[in-house]
């Protein structure tokens, strides 16, 4: 046991990620979000309680994260830890004028319980980044860079720490499927997606242009053997679905009854940055079913550029793991540009590891990946206002006051623009815009070393 103590504490990732750790449990209590956290709550009790999550529309996410959060509720109710979701009378009426006033809160331990698995899902995720970058580059001072730029990475922080989303278990499963697709265990890489298919349906989309790398690469051998191995990564794919499958129909027919519209927070990322103007706002929001159409393209989209390349992923010395890596960041980017939904920062964390374990082959990609961290993280804070994640800061400590954080939120959103009415929106185009060159970056960065590998047979 000493032994294993004594190894741990000299690997050469125990500082960065102790002081990570400390920093993260710094933020836990006092930052949240509550919308969210709220609806996961209620979905949770739900389940506890033996009825079906989706029964009543409260929850809006695929089954494994309720399923996560369950074990942890369970042991909150037993602890005896008070839960509050409480309408503090101070903020009822900003928050009414204004929307982005929290009018609800919790406890500072709750919040530390709540955020526990998020902080697992994070430091795996580092892990993870730093096994993947020392197996594609084998470097250890390049995988310790790699990690600690996820772990100091102000994006991942803000959204799991500050805001509360979950979205950093998406962004493990995603890379956990990838780093299995290399090594060529396809059945645990179709696991991974389909797991992360549960917590967000974005995984599942991701394995349609990872079935096209799979069938190309194996092509050459004889059909039984190419079918074979394809199905054991459908397979894979497969089985956390229907473990889950009577939540799953539950969860598949409430968003046929209620889609929900996110292009209406006022502002949007990536394309749709320019929804910040009321007048082109209201044209995207009244037409969203048909861009909910174009979402069905996406299969046929992601495997346009698959198969243009294939002769590049059938190649003898082309190294596998970097174009696959080329290829799933082509596919996460054609995904954002035809998901009509996909508006929220957090959901810019997906491709953030991504981009981390390919920078660490080309420092082209270093750009967009900065350019993502910072867009995202700004403009959480242009969406949501800076002050409206310290609620718990203010009632549980003599730092601020709900009234100071009413009045500054009240004036942030009031406060005249020079683009648009209000400041607020203002923001919220400029860093949409920016993430927006990040898109555009990524895919020219892409393509350009696509051509290459192709060109010279060698990346």
């Amino acid at each position: 046991m000493k032994h294993i103590l004594s190894k741990l504490v000299r690997h050469e990732l125990s500082i960065p990620l102790l002081v990570g750790i400390i920093l993260r449990l710094a933020l836990m209590p006092f930052f949240i979000c509550p919308y969210d956290i709220v609806a996961h709550y209620y979905g949770v009790t739900y389940i506890l309680n033996g009825y079906d999550p989706y029964s009543l529309f409260a929850s809006m996410y695929p089954p494994l994260v309720y399923l996560v959060f369950c074990p942890l509720l369970w042991l909150i109710y037993h602890l005896g830890i008070e839960i509050k979701f409480d309408i503090y009378p101070q903020t009822f009426k900003d928050a009414s004028d204004t929307w982005l006033v929290t009018s609800i809160y919790s406890s500072p331990v709750f919040l530390i319980l709540w955020k526990i698995p998020l902080l697992i899902f994070d430091s795996l995720s580092g892990i993870l980044i730093y096994q993947f970058t020392k197996k594609l580059t084998l470097d250890s001072t390049k995988a310790k860079k790699a990690f600690i730029l996820w772990f100091f990475n102000p994006c991942v922080i803000i959204t799991s720490y500050m805001h509360g989303a979950f979205d950093v278990i998406v962004s493990f499963f995603i890379l956990l499927g990838l780093y299995f697709l290399i090594s060529e265990k396809y059945f645990f890489s179709g696991i991974s997606l389909g797991l992360g298919g549960l917590t967000k349906l974005s995984p599942f989309l991701i394995a349609v242009p990872i079935s096209g790398i799979i069938f190309i690469k194996h092509a050459k051998n004889s059909l039984k053997k190419t079918s074979s191995t394809l199905g054991k990564f459908l397979a894979g794919c497969m089985i956390p679905l229907m473990i889950c499958l009577p939540w799953c129909i539950s969860y598949y027919k409430m968003l046929n009854t209620s889609t929900l519209n996110e292009i209406s927070i006022n502002g949007g990322l990536n394309q749709w940055f320019f929804v910040a103007n009321l007048n082109l706002r209201n044209v995207v929001n009244s037409n969203i079913y048909v861009l909910v159409k174009i979402f069905y393209l996406y299969p046929l989209l992601s495997l346009i550029p698959i198969f243009s390349y294939s002769k590049t992923l059938r190649k003898v010395k082309v190294n596998f793991p970097y174009v696959v890596l080329l290829f799933s960041i082509l596919s996460l980017e054609i995904l954002y540009f035809v998901l009509p939904l996909t508006v929220q920062p957090q959901y810019l964390m997906w491709i953030i590891p991504i981009l981390i374990v390919t920078y660490t082959k080309r420092n082209i990609f270093f750009y967009p990946f900065m350019i993502f961290s910072l867009a995202a993280s700004a403009f959480f804070f242009s969406i949501q206002g800076p002050f409206a994640f310290m609620y718990p800061l203010a009632l549980f400590t003599p730092l601020c006051s709900v009234e100071q954080l009413n009045t500054s939120t009240v004036n942030y959103v009031s406060e005249p623009g020079i683009f648009c009415p209000y400041l607020r929106e203002d923001l919220c185009t400029i860093f949409g815009a920016l993430a927006f060159l990040g898109h555009i970056l990524i895919f020219y960065s892409v393509i350009k070393e696509l051509f290459k590998i192709g060109k010279d047979n060698q990346p």
